[in-house]
């Protein structure tokens, strides 16, 4: 099969100094050796996309994704390296891309098809669809520069949807849309693809890019790091976001109160200390703790919580009668959680504590580490992975089971 969009060591660097001032660039006039800070958007990239593939491009922003878009449509060139596109492109990349502001909804449309190749006839036979799907009714025939840029975004998809590109590139453009347009979309670059079109998708909405993308490509700084099947790429996508998190925190202590915690670790049912947990896994959350005075049956309460929604769960000695008579000096307080139906992602634990001889509050209740719960066992359908991230945490068991027809 024959590649619809190949790159081949694709390199592409923007030279510039950044931001200068009035003084910098008269002093630019008379002294020329200034250098230049290169910015490295694209450092070697190859990769080839069969015609009729559905392939996304995924990454955290500035990764080259758009970039790369550029270089196919020939907005950009690159720097060294070749691109190479097979077959008409339709694109949006931007909002308003493609449209020129001077001309109406109608003549931008027959212009972006005669620059298709398609005839005067062939764009005035899909006119009304474009119309509809954009719904700029009357003002299809107002200039495009007095359409609100959620007009602008609509036409310029419709246009390039449903003018049979051979290729479809879309950017992150129709994340700005509203929920039903982005439907609508979707639905239509499913389409496009079932009758063998390609399919470029940028997005960081990653169930979308499960729905219709087979294959992703993910690049970090300029690089391909990871290129396989859709539901592989975005989990490796999302675990990053989940691990760098998870670098990023700061082992918090809980200093200046009666109850302080000095430290908090995790461990698993045979004692040792981990960062991450296996669902349905016990858990054990450990407080190092200094009282800065003999605390006469300190009530306790440590949660589970999911960053989005709070805590879903709540261990608390009011509740089970787990207080002890008294806490002095330095020591641990244990709360193990019998098992962790929750899906994978990041979590938080949180903990306070007040005195049960009316003294108040020992410890104000705060969040104290974050942990990840992580699941091996295979994920099936589309939006499976993302379905892990985006849906309510705590996974009840569960089982499906068909009846016949009812006949009465």
């Amino acid at each position: 099969m024959s590649s619809a969009i190949a790159f081949e060591n694709v390199v592409k660097h923007y030279r510039g100094a950044g931001a200068r001032s009035l003084r910098d660039e008269l002093a630019g006039v008379v002294r020329r050796d200034r250098p230049k800070r290169v910015v490295r958007a694209l450092d070697g990239i190859s990769f080839d996309i069969p015609e009729g593939e559905a392939c996304a491009l995924l990454g955290a922003n500035g990764a080259g994704k758009t970039t790369a878009l550029k270089l196919a449509t020939r907005i950009a060139y690159p720097t060294s390296g070749t691109v190479r596109v097979r077959g008409r492109v339709g694109a949006l990349i931007e909002v308003g891309s493609g449209m020129h502001p001077e001309l109406t909804g109608r003549e931008n449309v027959l212009l972006y098809g005669r620059i298709l190749g398609l005839s005067r006839a062939d764009v005035a036979r899909r006119f009304d669809e474009i119309v509809e799907f954009a719904e700029v009714g009357p003002a299809i025939d107002q200039p495009v520069k007095q359409y609100s840029s959620g007009m602008q975004l609509r036409l310029g998809f419709a246009v390039a949807a449903h003018l049979e590109p051979d290729v479809l590139i879309v950017d992150e453009a129709i994340a700005v849309g509203d929920a039903g347009f982005q439907l609508r979309c979707v639905e239509r670059m499913s389409k496009l693809v079932r009758e063998g079109r390609t399919l470029v998708f940028v997005s960081h909405n990653t169930n979308a890019v499960e729905t219709l993308c087979s294959r992703a490509v993910m690049l970090r700084q300029g690089e391909v790091v990871l290129d396989g099947p859709a539901p592989e790429v975005v989990a490796a996508y999302l675990d990053s976001f989940a691990q760098a998190r998870l670098e990023r925190q700061a082992d918090h202590a809980a200093l200046g109160s009666p109850l302080e915690i000095l430290r908090t670790s995790l461990h698993d049912a045979s004692g040792r200390e981990v960062d991450e947990i296996a669902s349905g896994e016990p858990l054990t959350v450990r407080l190092h703790y200094r009282a800065a005075r003999p605390l006469e049956r300190p009530i306790v309460n440590v949660g589970l919580a999911d960053p989005r929604i709070g805590c879903f769960t709540t261990a608390s000695m009011a509740r089970d009668g787990g207080s002890p008579e008294l806490l002095v000096g330095e020591g641990s307080i244990d709360v193990t959680f019998a098992e962790l139906p929750l899906l994978p992602r990041v979590y938080e634990v949180w903990a306070g504590g007040r005195s049960g001889v009316g003294v108040g509050a020992i410890l104000d209740w705060q969040r104290l580490r974050l942990f990840r719960v992580v699941d091996e066992r295979e994920r099936q359908g589309k939006t499976a992975v993302t379905a892990t991230q985006n849906s309510g945490p705590v996974l009840i068991p569960y089982a499906w089971s068909f009846g016949g027809r009812d006949e009465g």
